[in-house]
């Protein structure tokens, strides 16, 4: 038998790279937090039965050597299928040697490995709310810890469903002020009411108005929240560059200001260096809103966290997923992020009196589409019932197919309720190029 041994020793010609695995399921079971190996170095075997490297014991699809993971001096990894019995694949497409780039999806047998590059090293702090464990979101939680302390405005820079208004609440909390945390939705304040409720107003400013503080002063000794910051309207961002400025509000109607202080901690989801371009949004007040910027990654790039949290959102004693349904969620872009997550899993608490969830009980929420929980039948339907089941598809309802899910045979796979082994072999006979459908 072939090694990795006697196989092509080509890389990747990149920077020196710091290459982490991440075990985030196997033989059945969510791994949660995820296991975390490396940095890779070498040859890293994979399989059920290797002495060293990833050792997958409780994978019956895996074989003893299934796999190696192979790490370059500059770090770049590839992975090369040790001809084993179910094959190796990345982001669903089978390969017998391939360069791995970061965040890329391996499925050994029923276990999904994803690999990351980490440079560096840059710590983690205790934020309870803000569930991962690889780089991207431990750099948010540290940027966190060193952030909270300082008096500086920060800005939260996110797509919207990965954890803003959580982000902002753990500044707050972290900071030990007294006072209280005010969150303020500026998209929701009318452009007729914004001045009034954000600073307040005397009585008898206008007809019928009575005395309020507004919400500035409602957070005096503790934090005030501005989310979606970039819906504020033109007409307000003046005012609240002044109140940034001198620590001071005018209420409507006022002749002299009242101090307040306040931590303001700012968050969108939209470019506001875009906006600044634009002449949408102050140049000046972005930079005082700026001063400690904070990225929240979105979900898909950190496909390491995906599994985690969705055993996290399905409470205690989580039912068990299907290898099927936890290879389409790893590999779903869940363009929502977390709260596309938590609706995934209150889809799946539904059918929770199954023992083990598959692919059906996501409904359309994977782009993925129902397949059986093991490898089905080497046979197709060719959609004309139990009378064609042998019948295999001819050349256009293969393309068809590939066009529809742009060349991931996976997918494809799936669709037709077959085994990506048979689906490999109905493209070879047609003479089919996947990576022409992508």
């Amino acid at each position: 038998m072939a090694t990795t041994e006697d196989k092509s020793q080509a890389f990747a010609a990149t920077a020196v790279r710091r290459s982490i695995a991440y075990l985030v399921y196997t033989g059945g079971e969510i791994v949660a937090p995820p296991r975390r190996i490396g940095p890779l170095r070498g040859a890293t075997a994979v399989g059920r039965e290797v002495a060293t490297g990833i050792v997958l014991p409780t994978d019956r699809k895996a074989s003893r050597h299934h796999a190696t993971l192979h790490a370059s001096p500059t770090g770049a990894v590839r992975v090369v299928d040790e001809q084993s019995r179910n094959g190796t694949w990345v982001n669903g497409e089978r390969v017998a040697d391939k360069v791995l780039a970061d965040g890329d999806v391996v499925t050994i047998g029923d276990s999904l490995v994803v690999v990351r590059d980490e440079p560096t090293d840059v710590g983690d702090a205790e934020v309870a709310a803000l569930i991962g464990h690889g780089l991207a979101m431990r750099t948010v939680r540290a940027a966190i810890a060193r952030v909270a302390p300082t008096t500086a405005t920060a800005l939260v820079l996110a797509e919207t469903g990965c954890g803003k208004e959580l982000a902002a609440r753990a500044i707050h909390e972290r900071s030990r002020a007294a006072g209280p945390f005010v969150a303020v939705n500026c998209a929701a304040i009318p452009d007729s009411l914004a001045e009034s409720q954000l600073f307040g107003q005397l009585a008898g400013a206008f007809t019928g108005a009575v005395a309020r503080p507004g919400l500035v002063r409602a957070a005096d000794g503790g934090t005030l929240f501005l989310d979606e910051i970039g819906e504020l309207s033109p007409a307000i961002q003046p005012k609240l560059l002044r109140f940034l400025q001198d620590r001071a509000v005018l209420p409507v109607g006022a002749t002299a200001p009242v101090a307040c202080d306040v931590r303001v901690v700012a968050a969108t989801n939209r470019d506001l260096r875009a906006d600044v371009d634009r002449g949408s949004f102050r140049a000046d007040l972005y930079a005082r809103l700026a001063e400690l910027p904070l990225r929240i990654p979105p979900l898909r790039e950190r496909r390491e966290d995906i599994l985690a949290l969705v055993r996290h959102a399905l409470g205690a004693a989580p039912p068990r997923l299907t290898p099927a349904l936890a290879e389409a969620i790893v590999l779903h872009r869940f363009p929502f992020n977390v709260r596309e997550v938590q609706a995934l899993a209150a889809q799946l608490r539904l059918a929770a009196g199954d023992a083990v969830l598959d692919l059906p009980h996501a409904g359309e929420l994977l782009s993925a589409r129902a397949a059986p929980p093991t490898e089905p039948p080497d046979s197709y339907d060719g959609g004309g019932g139990g009378g064609d089941r042998d019948k295999p598809p001819d050349r256009a309802e293969l393309e068809a197919l590939l066009r529809t899910h742009k060349g991931v045979v996976a997918n494809v796979a799936r669709a037709m309720q077959r085994s990506r082994k048979q689906v490999y072999r109905w493209i070879e006979q047609h003479g089919l190029d996947v990576a022409a459908y992508r």
